[in-house]
């Protein structure tokens, strides 16, 4: 996962969870910056998967699917053959 910019990571660590966020509410955080660059630090934060895009002008911080804290446990693959993927015993007349 890339670093984030200053900037971003100042809006990120601001943010609350699973809270709808528009330009207004984003003002708070960064009073002096213009909309065009609150749009290009929101989409820096959707590009590293730190927000979601609710609606056409909102954003919505979640946890990234991408963190290692965050991975889901995964179970060690089964090899299967083809044989095992078919059920003979229902088919048994049928290849008769």
């Amino acid at each position: 996962m890339s670093t984030l910019s200053t900037h971003a990571r100042f809006v990120l660590d601001r943010m609350e969870d699973d809270r709808l966020y528009e330009l207004p509410d984003l003002r708070i955080f960064m009073p002096d910056a213009g909309a065009e660059q609150l749009r290009e630090l929101m989409h820096e934060l959707w590009i590293g998967r730190h927000v979601e895009r609710v609606g056409h002008t909102g954003w919505r911080r979640h946890r990234s699917s991408t963190g290692q804290e965050s991975a889901p446990k995964v179970r060690p693959a089964r090899l299967v053959k083809p044989e095992e993927l078919f059920d003979h015993d229902t088919f048994e007349d049928f290849f008769r």
